[in-house]
């Protein structure tokens, strides 16, 4: 898993050339997610109003919520994923296969690295299915997988 630290691939397209980037990777650029954001994700989501408390002297320090790990997959792909197109827009469709491999804290840098692996036209625009993975600096196992359906639209 280890790339140059400059290594970032971006996939994008016209409208008109989205089915083309079926099979194609992607690469985001390293990312570390600040402690303050990752407390207030406990405060927004009241994971720390839980009536049945964890001991947190269980998880390491500055652990990342699984939730939160997946919420990130919005920005971190956008940054390199996209339709070259105002009028684009894509909506959540669904996570399917989601499994968190190795702990992610707040101390790690990582980045999502993936494959646009199908691109199935619909009506009102495509659904790209995108395989992604958080590849952590130093680590051999990625932090998390997740298969992300987002259905892609353009505004009339």
């Amino acid at each position: 898993m280890d790339t140059p630290e400059s290594e970032t691939r971006e996939l994008a397209a016209s409208w008109a050339e989205v089915p083309s980037l079926a099979g194609r990777e992607f690469v985001g650029g390293w990312f570390s997610a600040s402690p303050e954001r990752n407390d207030a994700f406990d405060e927004v989501t009241y994971v720390n109003d839980n009536k049945h408390v964890l001991d947190a002297g269980h998880f390491p320090e500055g652990l990342m919520e699984g939730f939160y790990a997946l919420a990130l997959l919005d920005h971190l792909v956008n940054e390199v994923v996209y339709v070259d197109d105002p009028k684009w827009s894509g909506w959540n469709y669904g996570l399917d296969r989601v499994r968190f491999v190795t702990p992610l804290t707040v101390a790690d840098r990582f980045r999502v690295r993936g494959t646009l692996r199908e691109v199935t036209p619909r009506q009102d625009g495509y659904l790209v299915l995108l395989d992604c993975a958080y590849e952590v600096e130093g680590r051999d196992k990625p932090a998390m997988v997740a298969e992300w359906r987002v259905l892609w639209t353009l505004e009339n």
